[in-house]
């Protein structure tokens, strides 16, 4: 039996593509995301539970603009699955609905 309950309407879909805006040759590929109008909110929600869950935080390095350098920090990390095709890698994003904590005390 499938449990899963996704957590937006429609799936984000995201793409790695070479990068046409690549000037100075310092970043040759893109990643775009394409999120559904009727996704929007809903995935907006799905980061919030994760904020106010910090079960799945996990500490990263990234870089500090303001300093010049890198920084390691707590954040989440948003997994999705891919594959490889003519015009690049692509995929979706389709997160499962996360149990807030006012209804798993129901």
């Amino acid at each position: 039996m499938n449990d899963f309950q996704a957590a937006i309407p429609f799936p984000i879909k995201w793409a790695v593509n070479p990068n046409k805006y690549n000037d100075d040759g310092k970043n040759p590929v893109q990643l775009r995301l394409f999120i559904p109008t009727e996704s929007v909110v809903a995935f907006a929600q799905y980061l919030m539970d994760m904020a106010d869950d910090q079960s799945k935080a996990k500490t990263s390095k990234i870089w500090d603009y303001a300093n010049n350098q890198e920084k390691e920090i707590t954040g989440f990390y948003i997994n999705a699955k891919g594959k490889n095709g003519n015009d690049g890698t692509f995929g979706n994003i389709n997160p499962a609905k996360i149990k807030a904590s006012a209804e798993s005390a129901f």
